[in-house]
């Protein structure tokens, strides 16, 4: 009895299926096939999918691979494809030959050698400007407490003022106040009302908590490897707050709907970031080539799988930030057919012997970029990574508290003068 022969339908996508330089396709998933089918016993034809897609249901109709294997125009389904709960529902998957996670693909950095901003860069410029507006808003209110506070020095008649210091907290005294306290030395003059004091113990919280965020990030530049890039957000959480990097994602794919019908807030708010900001590209190739050309301003999201074959042989981009959801990727072949229960089977035993185990290194591994004993450090995000205002809100929060307490303080004590008179 002569084997059967299966139509397959598929699409091109480096390194799960690839043209040869002369007639048929190449690649990790036909290499499997080839394997399967020696398994079960049957024969098959590859042809390319019509519209060149994985399949996505609109208008009542199922396109791309799915769409064909639903119309029984082809037998098995081959691709990177993603099992997802509405495709199960009209197409059979095999049991997973891989699993993967989304992952953000960025611009590799520059390499920098530390210069003279060296000591600049552990705070983001946001914070050094904050900083520096804090300092100038406290300086006026030490100012404005010693002006119209009637407790404060420089309302305190000369003969009873042991210090001889009638003018304490005008411009000069409260600007030197603010600057010789972020260094920590003090200053000979401290505030005599209660406003003042309430200020001054808030601007001193201030000035101690920024200054351990500051030693602490400094440290870890000064561990870090000398030349190692950094980047200015970790993960997600920090590009959707606020950031001018654009978020790509293929549109219509099925990363994206992961991400919208997510019930993590933090994976909804990327969603909307994304169509809000219309980011979307129209294939995994074109996404890779905006995130080569942006000079850190677009960054992908993409499978972790597809993403490791491309940061193996293009160096100047590479995987960054945590995984994403864990996603399975199969064959599938028609509804009720029975075929799918045969090819989990040789499945089953490619797995346990190891076979594909050694046709993934096959495919991922021949890049040129990377040497191995770094892939793993690439794979995470670095360890000194510049500070941002979100990571440092608490002290200028404080602070902010602090002053509003201040003036109301400074009010009520006004009141209690004019009452006491």
């Amino acid at each position: 009895m002569s084997a059967p022969t299966y139509t397959v339908t598929s699409i091109l996508s480096d390194p799960y299926v690839m043209k040869k330089d002369g007639e048929g396709y190449k690649g990790f998933l036909v290499d499997l096939l080839d394997k399967v089918a020696e398994l079960v016993g049957f024969k098959y034809n590859i042809r390319l999918s019509k519209d060149g897609k994985y399949g996505s249901y609109s208008n009542g109709q199922w396109s791309g691979m799915i769409g064909e294997v639903v119309r029984r125009e082809a037998s098995i389904g081959l691709g990177d494809v993603t099992v997802t709960r509405e495709r199960e529902r009209v197409v059979d998957f095999s049991k997973p030959y891989l699993t993967q996670t989304l992952r953000l693909l960025v611009k590799t950095p520059r390499r920098y050698e530390p210069g003279l901003d060296f000591m600049l860069q552990p705070f983001s410029t946001e914070i050094w400007l904050s900083i520096l507006l804090a300092l100038l808003v406290v300086a006026i209110l030490f100012i404005i407490i010693g002006r119209f506070n009637p407790f404060e020095w420089r309302q305190v008649a000369s003969d009873k003022d042991p210090r001889g210091a009638r003018h304490s907290f005008g411009l000069r005294e409260s600007f030197m106040f603010v600057f010789s306290t972020i260094t920590l030395q003090g200053y000979r003059e401290t505030p005599r009302s209660l406003a003042g004091r309430v200020l001054a113990v808030s601007w001193f919280i201030f000035i101690f908590l920024t200054m351990v965020a500051y030693i602490g990030s400094t440290v870890s530049f000064m561990s870090a490897e000398v030349g190692m890039p950094s980047l200015p957000f970790e993960d997600l959480e920090d590009i959707v707050d606020g950031s001018e990097i654009q978020i790509g994602m293929v549109r219509y794919g099925s990363s994206f709907q992961t991400f919208k019908t997510s019930k993590v807030d933090i994976y909804h708010s990327v969603a909307d970031y994304v169509e809000m900001r219309n980011s979307f590209v129209n294939s995994t190739a074109e996404g890779i080539e905006r995130v080569r050309r942006s000079h850190g301003h677009f960054v992908m999201i993409m499978e972790s799988l597809r993403a490791e074959y491309i940061t193996e042989r293009q160096c100047d981009v590479m995987m960054y930030g945590k995984g994403h959801f864990s996603q399975a990727l199969g064959l599938f072949t028609n509804k009720g057919s029975g075929l799918k229960e045969t090819i989990d089977d040789a499945l089953i035993t490619l797995r346990e012997d190891g076979t594909i185990h050694m046709l993934q290194e096959r495919w991922w591994k021949a890049g040129r970029c990377v040497p191995p004993d770094v892939q793993k450090r690439q794979d995470s995000t670095f360890g000194a990574t510049q500070v941002t205002l979100r990571r440092v809100a608490a002290p200028f929060l404080l602070l902010l508290v602090g002053a509003i307490l201040a003036v109301v303080v400074m009010l009520g004590e006004i009141v209690f003068k004019k009452l006491r008179q």
